[in-house]
């Protein structure tokens, strides 16, 4: 009866600790955004985020994982007209330490964002590059980054391709013969 007394607290401590290490291994995802316009949307977690709310370094962010980003296929792509608006929908994690909306270099806002959602509209006589152009959210205020999400604008295309006549379809007769 003495050596149940013992083994059953050990076991239960034993099982605490094993969990306890085994959670901590785990790594916790990101924040998300999501961006939009017309009806396509796209949802990402951060390409560099700060787990510790230490501003991110340039060894930690650097602008090659940026580039390397935005040439590989992992970037999310939104096919935008000129004068289509463009959504950000950010975790409200991010919103509350602010963030910036970023076309190419530029950046949307000289304040940042406190909010979960943010809209522009692309401007008119603009042309969306072909190649594209990179749409980055910006978590942190002023010069600090915390977070960084990476997207691309695209242009999309004015009308869909016309429908190929199938063959089986029977081609219209000339008019005035039966």
């Amino acid at each position: 009866m003495s050596t149940r007394r013992f083994v059953a607290p050990a076991l239960v401590t034993a099982l605490t600790v094993s969990c306890a290490l085994l959670l901590s291994a785990c790594e916790k995802p990101s924040p998300g955004v999501s961006v939009f316009s017309g009806s396509t949307s796209s949802y990402r977690e951060a390409v560099c985020w700060s787990f510790d709310g230490e501003p991110l370094g340039p060894e930690t962010c650097a602008q090659d994982i940026v580039t390397q980003a935005l040439e590989g296929e992992q970037v999310a792509s939104l096919p935008v007209l000129p004068g289509d608006v463009i959504g950000i929908s950010v975790d409200p994690k991010v919103a509350d330490l602010g963030w910036y909306p970023v076309v190419g270099s530029q950046r949307l806002t000289q304040q940042p964002v406190f909010s979960t959602y943010y809209r522009f509209t692309y401007p008119d006589l603009q042309p969306v590059p072909p190649t594209g152009v990179a749409l980055q959210v910006v978590a942190g205020q002023g010069t600090e980054t915390l977070g960084l999400w990476v997207f691309r604008i695209v242009p999309a295309t004015t009308a869909p391709p016309e429908p190929e006549p199938s063959p089986a379809s029977p081609s219209p007769s000339p008019s005035g013969t039966s």
